[in-house]
């Protein structure tokens, strides 16, 4: 299994923190591009797509930018790829449908709703906007590109799996990286012996109490999660245990914070743990109880 370097898997999500900033229905303004440049990284296009259909959110037609690509001095290029609140509609509606994988022939079934987000992935809002893949395999083709790293929280965890199984086998990049956070099950297991075999590169971030990992279950279809897990443990009392706090990014920041031994991130204002009033303090000395 991978080594983690928690300070790494901190500078991919503080890109993906980048991406969340951005309104979905905006460009992206010279304030965001040059918070960009400051993490260390030159922008190069916006990333958009249609957003997340369920039966609870249809979202017809709708366009919204996912990310962005950037590259550094070093010569590596970034897919950065922010999740969406229609996740929760997606738990809720628990179809869970599968589709071929859209990367290529044999490469498994992968969940409908994700598949079709992932096709929709392109430099541009127009349909006829050269696809994502498209895109990172014309910008490494020109030079200067040695490395492809993806990253993405949530349904852009799941995206980035795909884009990261794409890369290996449609662009000059073979060896792509990619760290996700929180991303659910994307596929069977077809397609997860592929992509493991494919991308050994792959840290896959979850914390055990978000619930979305966990999802879709195994059964009554064969879902299965790609290799290698690295997990996350809240310690008890410290982050508020409801699913939203539990699965946002700004709580996976926090607590790979945490295991790197640094004090720069917080947890969002709701999701830190409240202090007990006065009469609760009172009561909890007072009592022999002990909570089950």
């Amino acid at each position: 299994m991978l080594a983690v370097d928690w300070n790494v898997a901190l500078r991919y999500a503080s890109l993906v923190a980048i991406a969340y900033s951005v309104d979905p229905s905006a460009d992206y303004n010279p304030a965001t591009i040059a918070t960009i440049k400051t993490a260390g990284f030159s922008y190069l296009h916006t990333i958009y797509g249609d957003e997340l259909a369920t039966d609870i959110n249809p979202n017809i037609g709708k366009i919204d930018s996912f990310g962005f690509l950037a590259s550094s001095d070093q010569g590596e290029l970034v897919a950065i790829i922010r999740g969406t609140v229609t996740i929760m509609d997606w738990v809720h509606d628990a179809a869970f449908l599968m589709l071929p994988c859209p990367i290529g022939h044999g490469t498994g079934l992968t969940e409908d709703g994700f598949t079709s987000v992932y096709r929709s992935l392109r430099i541009g809002r127009s349909n006829s906007d050269p696809s994502l893949r498209e895109a990172v395999s014309a910008i490494f083709s020109q030079g200067g590109i040695t490395t492809v790293t993806v990253a993405g929280h949530s349904l852009g965890g799941a995206l980035a799996h795909l884009l990261g199984l794409d890369v290996a086998f449609n662009t000059p990049c073979r060896d792509p990286q990619v760290y996700t956070y929180a991303s659910p099950r994307v596929g069977d297991h077809i397609f997860a012996s592929i992509y493991n075999s494919s991308v050994p590169h792959t840290y896959r971030i979850v914390n055990r109490q978000d619930v979305v990992p966990q999802l879709p279950p195994i059964l009554p279809l064969p879902y299965e999660h790609v290799n290698t897990k690295y997990e996350l443990n809240p310690p008890p009392g410290k982050v508020a245990g409801t699913i939203l706090c539990m699965h946002q990014l700004a709580t996976y920041l926090w607590l790979m914070d945490q295991l790197a031994g640094n004090n720069t991130w917080q947890l969002t204002k709701g999701c830190q743990p409240r202090a007990p009033t006065t009469e609760a303090a009172f009561g909890a000395a007072g009592s022999t109880a002990v909570a089950g």
